[in-house]
C-alpha cells in the first residue's frame, strides 16, 4: 500500500536543555490522503449467531450449574440455581421449627389443651416458609429457547446481580458469528462497498465458505459463516478479511507507529511549534501492515517514524 502513500522525509533538529546544544536527529513522514480499494482485516473470536443473553432475575451466588459450556439445550431446560446462603439457612431453620411446633400441637390437641397460640405461630411459620421458597425458586434459571450455550458462562460461586449479570449466551453454532469493533467512518465505507468477506485461521489457511457482514450498531460489526461440518469452533481466534473496500481520502499509518494506552490510540507527530507531541487518533481498519486513520490526523501532518530518545 506504500504506492498510495506520498512520503516526504525530512530531518528535524531538537535541542535538549537550555545550555546543552547537542542535537538529536530523527525522521518523519508527511502523509497525504489517497483513494483506493483496500482489503481490511480484523481479529475476532468465533461466537454463536442469533445470540441471546440470559440474565439473572435475582441477586445472589451461583450455587449450581446444570450444563457444560457449549452444550445444546432444550427450551425450558434448567440451567442455573442462583441462591443466597442466608436464605437457604433460614428456610432450613424455619422448617425445623415448624416441624417441632406441629409435634407440640398434636400433643396438646390430644390432651385437649388450648392450641390457639400454637396454631397462630404455625400459620406465621408456614407463610414464612412459602416466602423463602418462592425467593429461592426465583433463582432457578431456565433456557429461554432451544439452542447452544456459549463457552463463557459464569462460574460456580460467582456473585450475580438481578437483571444486570449475563449468566450465559445462547444461540446457534450454524451459522457462527465473528464480531469486532469498528469506527463510524469504517461502517460508512463498508456499507457502501459491500466487500467480499472471508475467514482465516491462525495457521493461515482460508475457510472455504464466504461470509456476510451486517452491523449490530455504529461501533460493532458482525460477520456470519455457515458451519455445516462444525469446523468453526466456538472461542477460537480468527482473522476476518474484508476485500474490495473503496475508500476516498484515506490516511495510512504503519501499525508499528501506533501507541496504545488505556484503550486509546496515539501517534507521535510534529506540531506547529516543531515539537514532538502525542496525538490521539481513531483507527478505521487495518490493511496489510498499516492502519487507516479515521480521526485525529489530517493530510500534511508529519508523523515521527524514528522517535527522539527522550520521547521513547
Amino acid at each position: 500500500m506504500k504506492k498510495f502513500l506520498a512520503i516526504f522525509f525530512m530531518t528535524m533538529i531538537f535541542f535538549a536543555g537550555c545550555c546543552n546544544e547537542e542535537a538529536v536527529e530523527f525522521k518523519t513522514e508527511k502523509i497525504s490522503a489517497v483513494d483506493g480499494v483496500f482489503a481490511l482485516t480484523h481479529g475476532g473470536k468465533i461466537s454463536l449467531s442469533h445470540e441471546l443473553m440470559i440474565y439473572s432475575n435475582t441477586s445472589g451466588k451461583v450455587l449450581e450449574k446444570y450444563f457444560k459450556d457449549g452444550d445444546d439445550v432444550k427450551e425450558g431446560q434448567k440451567l442455573f440455581r442462583i441462591g443466597k446462603p442466608d436464605t437457604e439457612a433460614e428456610l432450613l431453620q424455619t422448617k425445623a421449627k415448624l416441624g417441632e411446633l406441629m409435634t407440640t400441637l398434636a400433643k396438646e390437641m390430644t390432651q385437649k389443651n388450648s392450641v390457639e397460640g400454637l396454631q397462630a405461630e404455625i400459620a406465621e411459620l408456614r407463610e414464612r416458609v412459602k416466602i423463602l421458597e418462592d425467593d429461592l425458586a426465583a433463582g432457578i434459571i431456565h433456557a429461554p429457547i432451544k439452542g447452544q450455550l456459549g463457552v463463557d458462562s459464569v462460574r460456580l460461586g460467582d456473585n450475580v446481580s438481578a437483571n444486570e449479570t449475563i449468566l450465559a449466551k445462547i444461540g446457534r453454532s450454524n451459522p457462527v458469528a465473528v464480531r469486532f469493533e469498528i469506527s463510524a467512518a469504517e461502517k460508512n465505507f463498508l456499507s457502501a462497498s459491500k466487500p467480499k468477506v472471508s475467514l482465516k485461521f491462525s495457521d493461515g489457511t482460508i475457510y472455504p465458505h464466504a461470509g456476510t457482514i451486517n452491523f449490530i450498531n455504529d461501533t460493532t460489526a458482525e460477520t456470519t459463516f455457515e458451519n455445516p461440518d462444525g469446523k468453526l469452533i466456538l472461542g477460537d481466534a480468527v482473522q476476518i478479511e474484508l476485500d474490495g473496500v473503496k475508500i476516498s481520502n484515506a490516511l495510512l499509518v504503519p501499525e508499528n507507529l501506533i501507541q496504545q494506552r488505556d484503550g486509546e490510540n496515539f501517534i507521535l507527530v510534529v506540531d506547529e511549534n516543531k515539537k514532538a507531541v502525542k496525538k490521539k487518533v481513531s483507527l478505521g481498519g487495518k490493511t496489510g501492515n498499516q492502519f487507516i486513520i479515521s480521526d485525529g490526523l489530517t493530510a500534511g501532518d508529519s508523523i515521527i517514524i524514528e522517535d527522539a530518545p527522550n520521547n521513547k
